[in-house]
């Protein structure tokens, strides 16, 4: 069967996905930032992650950031070649200036995550207010329980060493898996956050 949109039947309120490519090893990108081929499946797509892929950008209606990863992707050429033509919101204390120029929206928001989110979810409507990264933002969005759903692109490969995704925060989460997408070369895992009553 084919991939089915997570929002469908869903209220008009904008949830928040966290969705993160991560390796074997719970690590989004290995030593110095080298990504070690875990977007591999998402630049070249095969015909099972491609379904995956455009959900991802047609259900995404604003992105939440950091400021490393909005520094990751302007050193990178800029923002013009993303799929994503939603605003972007990035949590930072150090706003560029001047600001970007282009058709990608940037929001600098120095009050913290859970603005960020906030602004996220006003903006995204009934699409997914996403959080793309980087570590750091996602884990203090966990932390501050800002999370309702996560999406896991697991890549069978073990980086060794790196920047992982989770640590001992001392905030417990349970997860209800929702669906489960095995491509040849990445494992799509989508769960739903379960908060305590």
């Amino acid at each position: 069967s084919g991939v089915t949109s997570p929002t469908e039947g869903s209220a008009s309120m904008a949830r928040v996905l966290l969705d993160m490519a991560v390796s074997l090893d719970g690590l989004i990108c290995g030593p110095g930032g080298d990504d070690g081929g875990l977007y591999d499946w998402y630049f070249n797509p095969t015909q099972i992650s491609r379904p995956v892929v455009d959900e991802l950008v047609s259900t995404t209606g604003a992105i939440i950031i950091g400021r490393g990863a909005f520094g990751t992707g302007d050193e990178a050429g800029g923002w013009e070649d993303t799929p994503y033509r939603v605003p972007h919101f990035v949590v930072t204390h150090r706003p560029p200036w001047p600001a970007p120029s282009g058709t990608i929206e940037f929001v600098f928001v120095p009050a913290g995550v859970r603005a960020a989110v906030q602004l996220a979810r006003a903006a995204a409507g009934e699409r997914y207010a996403t959080i793309g990264g980087g570590a750091d933002l996602a884990r203090q969005c966990l932390a501050e329980r800002l999370v309702d759903e996560v999406q896991l692109h697991v890549v069978p490969v073990v980086l060794g060493d790196g920047t992982p995704l989770f640590y001992r925060s001392g905030v417990g989460w349970h997860l209800t898996k929702t669906r489960v997408v095995d491509a040849p070369n990445v494992t799509h895992l989508r769960y739903r956050v379960d908060r305590p009553a």
